[in-house]
């Protein structure tokens, strides 16, 4: 974060759920960047993070991956809930008192920001993913659950 802010960078997250939610899971997590509450606006379907059901439906009605059957169950949800609101980042910039969205990315052009992965692309197994069972990725507190 500190390197961000030297160079006028502000991160801020946002979610759907209610702030208390969110502010309970970052103190779980041991996070520190701002996390911000969209629930009950559109500003995640205007962002095109949020999909609807008949949007899904061709994805829906084919063979959906196992990933997101485990995804949605790790998740407490089901593979309609888990796959309706998607991740993504924005980047903005601010000129002359007029916001622009100079950036949009989803899925998997999120991983740099998740730096373990190219990490473990490098490492002499890879990630290692192709015959996992369940999906390997945990939050902090949970290794050694299974």
């Amino acid at each position: 974060m500190v390197h961000l802010k030297a160079r006028d960078v502000t991160l801020i997250c946002c979610s759907r759920a209610p702030i208390d939610k969110l502010l309970a899971y970052r103190q779980r997590m041991g996070w520190s960047f701002n996390w911000v509450s969209t629930v009950g606006g559109d500003f995640n379907r205007d962002l095109g993070f949020l999909n609807t059901e008949e949007e899904l439906r061709p994805f829906l009605e084919g063979e959906v991956p196992s990933i997101e059957r485990q995804m949605a169950e790790l998740s407490g949800t089901d593979v309609l809930g888990y796959v309706t609101e998607a991740p993504g980042l924005s980047s903005y910039a601010l000129s002359d008192g007029t916001v622009y969205r100079t950036y949009v990315t989803t899925a998997r052009g999120l991983e740099p920001a998740m730096a373990y992965y190219g990490l473990l692309d490098r490492a002499p197994m890879g990630r290692h993913e192709d015959d996992e069972q369940f999906y390997w990725l945990r939050r902090h507190d949970e290794y050694g659950m299974r």
